[in-house]
């Protein structure tokens, strides 16, 4: 398409292409850009003569085109880009016109100047720039205020590593801030110095339950992991679904039997395990291991053999709540149970020789399966790395 003009008396056929905008339709909206200020939308378009000397050509010369795209970008604020387009033909008259889209951040303004010569220019205006109340704008890009810091067992995520009380300071795979409460006695070998081994490793370690006291929500709220020991007695049903709470709210469980011959070692602790739909059975005696028979686990990584004497084995009732996984067999049965009770963790297993400390000689693993055990019983997003 081309525009016919009257140059100096005579007739001049300039391309649409140099008249880029000009041959467009009207504009929805117009600014008059003498002012800089915006007219609303449907008002009169405003004319202006601008001063700007382009190049000149004679009559009846060459015309001459001149394509310049400044780009100008600010890191966090808007992006301008402005081509412009000018092209001489002897004529003296302006027009100035500015298009914006209402409701957009994006505005596009033309523009045509006709004194010694003819002027289009082009522009377009963008805003990408976002902020938000909280943290750091950069161009839509919002970073976190933490500060990292020296993590300490203080129930805040100090480093900023999206772990609360990641605390190790001896490098030995046990977190320094766990809070371990072991429930009931301990057992009846003269070496059993479970509690005191669990310390030595930086853990915060209670013996509770020793005499008969209630069993009530202000006594687990205090501990990430409790451990059933040798339970000085049978709990009641509403005992148990204190801590059934206590472990779907987060909590983790391990439970040990086998400290006697007596069926109380097995009977007291299905007391808090039923509603667990977890239990302890005697009806194939006390037997021995060892245990070499495992299922991938986060408890069983490196395991080739674990200790096991006169333990029970593990039932799982019909009315199993939770997602009960076997991961130790013998051939009398399952001795080692895994559980998730929503955002809790359960570990039964069927024998309590795994606490005594002189076995570890023997059971050089024992040490890695605790420390395999706590990490996987621990609240997610505390101490360890999500499992």
């Amino acid at each position: 398409m081309t525009s016919r003009m009257v140059v100096g008396g005579r007739r001049s056929w300039t391309s649409c292409a140099a008249l880029a905008v000009a041959c467009s339709g009207p504009p929805a909206q117009t600014e008059d850009t003498g002012t800089g200020g915006r007219a609303t939308t449907g008002g009169p378009e405003p004319t202006s003569t601008t001063d700007e000397v382009p190049t000149s050509t004679t009559s009846g010369g060459p015309t001459s085109t001149t394509d310049e795209v400044p780009t100008s970008t600010t890191s966090g604020g808007p992006t301008s880009t402005t081509s412009e387009v000018s092209t001489s033909t002897g004529e003296t008259s302006g027009t100035s016109t500015t298009a914006v889209d209402p409701g957009s951040d994006t505005s596009t303004g033309t523009g045509t100047s006709e004194g010694t010569g003819t002027s289009t220019s082009t522009g377009t205006s963008t805003d990408t720039s976002e902020s938000t109340a909280e943290g750091t704008s950069t161009a839509g890009v919002t970073t976190d205020d933490c500060v990292p810091q020296d993590e300490t067992c203080n129930g805040l995520d100090d480093d900023c590593d999206d772990i609360v009380d990641d605390v190790d300071v001896a490098d030995d795979g046990f977190c320094d801030c766990l809070r371990i409460a072991l429930m009931g006695n301990k057992g009846a070998n003269p070496s059993a110095q479970f509690e005191a081994w669990l310390e030595m490793q930086g853990t915060q370690v209670d013996r509770i339950h020793t005499t008969n006291v209630p069993l009530g929500e202000a006594t687990l709220k205090q501990y990430d992991i409790v451990l059933l020991d040798w339970l000085i007695r049978n709990y009641t049903a509403q005992e148990a679904e204190v801590l059934r709470t206590w472990i779907e709210a987060g909590g983790g469980l391990i439970s040990l039997s086998g400290f006697t011959t007596h069926n109380s070692v097995g009977d007291r602790p299905n007391t808090l395990l039923a509603p667990l739909g977890l239990g302890y059975s005697a009806s194939n005696g006390f037997f021995d291991g060892p245990v070499t028979q495992f299922a991938d686990h986060p408890i069983t990584e490196g395991l080739t053999e674990l200790v096991f004497g006169g333990g029970l084995y593990i039932k799982i009732l019909p009315n199993n709540p939770g997602t009960a996984e076997v991961i130790m067999t013998l051939p009398q049965g399952p001795v080692g149970v895994v559980q998730q009770q929503v955002a809790g963790r359960v570990f039964v297993f069927g024998d309590e020789w795994i606490e005594f400390d002189s076995e570890w000689a023997q059971f050089p693993e024992l040490e890695a399966f605790w420390a395999h055990t706590l990490r996987w019983l621990a609240p997610q997003n505390f101490c360890y790395e999500p499992q």
